[in-house]
């Protein structure tokens, strides 16, 4: 199974190589580590490790590293002798990774699944054991550990609804995959039953929660919040709404509710954020041609005037913290198939979150802020406008909708306590051996 795996692997490679040379030219996302993930690795990212063998944690981009770093924390402090380190997909994920924790040693790309890439990574880090969040399934990786007795644990798993019947088409394949996991801990008990119908071993399977609901509590204070207002150039008391980690395809919708919104809230303005930083000059173009006078993030601290209708978010790192400031919130990647996003960055200021039909890879936090009346979701344009302004026009809704979605958070934490029940003995034996 694995021969086939890599034939496809090399073929694809081969037979796409002109076009990603030609994103790499255009795009410097895809410029991103690419050397490292393909296995130049300087030495000072080894040498914190020549002594003493580190815990390996993988998370893909922000969402993954902001849920990672609690457990990050807990890791270090169970076993303090450890070095940790930390691995992501995406530069805003090293980034948020490399600003947000203390106790992280280094921080990496994480390799392409060629074997050799895979080999060669797990040579250089000889980790102690390694420990993916959500659903990482990189088969070379894996079977590259097991060869080597390295336990490889999944935390916060999940398989989505919409993603099962691909990886049930495989699971001849899957099952082999599966087997070099020591333990899979699942976030609900439906994930934990589609891992197992897909070949894992029913006792390697637990069900410990969704890590997201045990995010810090940022520490957001009145003065940091004036701070940010000021840095933002906004009155007090001026109503914000934030529409954060947006899509192509989505910044258009957003434009044309907020424009709606503004004949009924003058003073409303919009921090428009992408996920992605290679878009920030294609969605000023957009905004541009919407004749809103706007403001990039990174030109408003010299700004004598206000920010104009439309602040373009620019920057990496700072959308989990201006959510504090906002009046109603949008997470992006739902008005069109995506998947969504963490809807829990804005819940935990206590802030109401619109968002839209296509939260397949948050579908159990969506539907439990839905249940709480702290989450809405919004078909469309239309259902957007109606639903801001609904919040926008009332007060005592708008807390009461933010106070329910915080209540998800509370009634849902405990995750990282189950996860690291399960960790703490599988590492503790390796340190020990």
């Amino acid at each position: 199974m694995y021969i086939l795996y890599n034939s496809m692997l090399y073929l694809v490679t081969i037979l796409f190589l002109p076009l990603f040379i030609l994103l790499l030219i255009i795009n410097k996302r895809y410029r991103d580590g690419l050397l490292q993930k393909l296995g130049v690795i300087r030495w000072n990212d080894v040498s914190a490790f020549s002594c003493v063998r580190p815990v390996w944690v993988h998370a893909v981009s922000v969402g993954e590293v902001m849920a990672a770093l609690p457990l990050v924390r807990e890791l270090k402090r169970a076993f303090p002798r450890q070095p940790i380190l930390l691995s992501t997909a995406t530069a805003t994920g090293k980034a948020t990774a490399e600003r947000s924790s203390q106790f992280i040693d280094r921080v990496i790309f994480f390799p392409f699944d060629y074997p050799w890439c895979s080999r060669l990574f797990i040579s250089r880090y000889q980790p102690l054991a390694f420990i993916a969040l959500e659903t990482e399934l990189w088969p070379n990786f894996l079977r590259e550990l097991k060869q080597r007795n390295i336990p490889a644990v999944m935390v916060s798993g999940r398989i989505s609804s919409r993603s099962f019947p691909r990886y049930r088409r495989f699971r001849f394949f899957f099952q082999r995959v599966l087997a070099n996991l020591t333990c899979c801990c699942m976030q609900s008990s439906a994930d934990a039953q589609r891992l197992i119908e897909l070949g894992a071993e029913p006792a390697a399977v637990r069900v410990t929660g969704n890590l997201k609901f045990d995010q810090a509590l940022p520490e957001v204070s009145r003065e940091l919040t004036e701070k940010l207002c000021r840095d933002l150039n906004l009155k007090p008391e001026q109503p914000v709404f934030i529409a954060g980690s947006t899509h192509k395809g989505e910044e258009e919708i957003i434009l044309a509710a907020y424009r709606e919104l503004k004949i009924n809230f003058s003073g409303l303005v919009l921090i428009l954020a992408p996920r992605h930083p290679g878009r920030f000059d294609e969605v000023a173009v957009l905004i541009q041609k919407t004749g809103m006078p706007f403001s990039r993030r990174t030109a408003l601290s010299a700004a004598a005037a206000g920010p104009g209708d439309v602040i373009l978010l620019d920057t990496i790192g700072e959308l989990a913290t201006l959510y504090s400031i906002a009046a109603i919130v949008f997470i992006g990647g739902s008005l069109v198939p995506v998947g969504g996003h963490n809807l829990l960055e804005a819940a935990v200021f206590k802030k109401p979150v619109l968002f839209g039909p296509h939260m397949d890879s948050c579908a159990e936090i969506a539907g439990a802020l839905q249940h709480h009346g702290g989450g809405i979701e919004v078909a469309d344009q239309a259902g957007l406008i109606k639903q801001a302004r609904l919040l926008l026009s009332d007060r005592g809704l708008r807390e009461s909708a933010g106070a329910h979605a915080y209540q998800v958070i509370a009634e849902n934490s405990g995750a990282l306590q189950k996860s690291m029940e399960v960790l703490k003995p599988i590492i503790e034996q390796q340190a020990a051996h």
